[in-house]
């Protein structure tokens, strides 16, 4: 018995691992499109190449969320602000509008970077489904 539960809180580590890279590397890239964007694609409004290649990047990554996430309006409302990062028309703004936009993204951010921490945290408590896991195999 000690066996089983010493494999699922293994598991349990290794899920907690397998979240923290991918929303690490989902917050990365999302710094590294609002920089492209602003010292890449407004001065530039053909660097798309570039863009898309970041944009597919975090594309992965939210497909990795996914997988390791049971939150699923968490990776829904991850990838509608990666969709609004990418398919928002910047070189069509005023540049106190680009800031006004970026800033709300920003404030989106922080509230999904909150419950990023929340899901990871609530990976790490065993549940009673857990235990059941343990007993039944279910």
């Amino acid at each position: 018995m000690v066996h089983v539960i010493n494999m699922k809180v293994s598991f349990k580590q290794r899920t907690i691992d397998n979240k923290i890279k991918v929303y690490d590397a989902i917050i990365t890239h999302w710094v590294r499109m609002r920089n492209f964007i602003f010292h890449e694609l407004l001065p530039r409004p053909n660097a798309h190449p570039e863009f898309d290649k970041l944009y597919g990047e975090s594309q992965a990554f939210i497909g990795e969320a996914i997988l390791v996430s049971e939150d699923y309006k968490l990776t829904e409302d991850i990838n509608a602000l990666n969709e609004r990062l990418y398919r928002t028309t910047w070189h069509d703004f005023t540049p106190e509008i680009i800031n006004l936009e970026m800033e709300d993204i920003k404030a989106q951010g922080m509230i999904i970077i909150n419950r990023m921490r929340g899901d990871i945290k609530k990976s790490s408590i065993l549940e009673l489904s857990d235990f059941l896991h343990i007993f039944t195999g279910k």
